[in-house]
């Protein structure tokens, strides 16, 4: 798994491509250090696989929300080649991609039965921006959209390791 890559030849991507390697997508640190925008098309048209990391090298924080946000404008500012993100998009990078690049996709990155339950519990307090756009939210993917929009650390209530609470 190697980070950033935001400005690879196509040979390189080649190269990434058949050696199978992961490249961890850390928006708020190439942002931050003003390196470019992430390619994710040419990536994902050369067959490289993508997850969404945090760099807070240069980054601002762990949070993959607020990277899930970033993610999704840095592709909009890529008018015609970055990639239109959706919800479901940004939650597979921040999990199941990520948990696969790792090598650890049969034990962690989803819910399935007889995964370890690694998990995040986002419970906004009552009447903050987040609580009431989420009750207003038309369904799931809506409701997935706002909270990369608009949750915060803050707004996490409690996290599980391997079935363990943390908080």
């Amino acid at each position: 798994m190697l980070a950033h890559d935001v400005h690879p030849t196509d040979r390189e991507l080649q190269r990434l491509a058949a050696t199978g390697t992961v490249i961890s997508h850390c928006p708020t640190s190439n942002a931050s250090l003003g390196s470019g925008l992430f390619p994710m098309r040419r990536h994902l048209d050369a067959g490289v696989r993508l997850a969404l990391g945090s760099d807070v090298c240069a980054g601002t924080g762990f949070s993959l929300l607020k990277e899930g946000l970033q993610a999704y404008f840095a592709q909009q500012l890529l008018a015609g080649v970055g990639v239109p993100l959706t919800a479901a998009h940004l939650l597979w990078l921040a999990t199941r991609a990520g948990a696969h690049g790792l090598g650890l996709g049969d034990e962690v990155g989803d819910l399935s039965v007889g995964k370890a339950f690694d998990a995040v519990w986002v419970r906004p307090a009552e009447g903050s921006t987040l609580a009431v756009n989420l009750q207003h939210a038309v369904d799931e993917p809506d409701a997935v959209a706002r909270v990369f929009a608009l949750g915060t650390p803050g707004d996490v209530a409690q996290v599980w390791v391997a079935g363990s609470p943390l908080l």
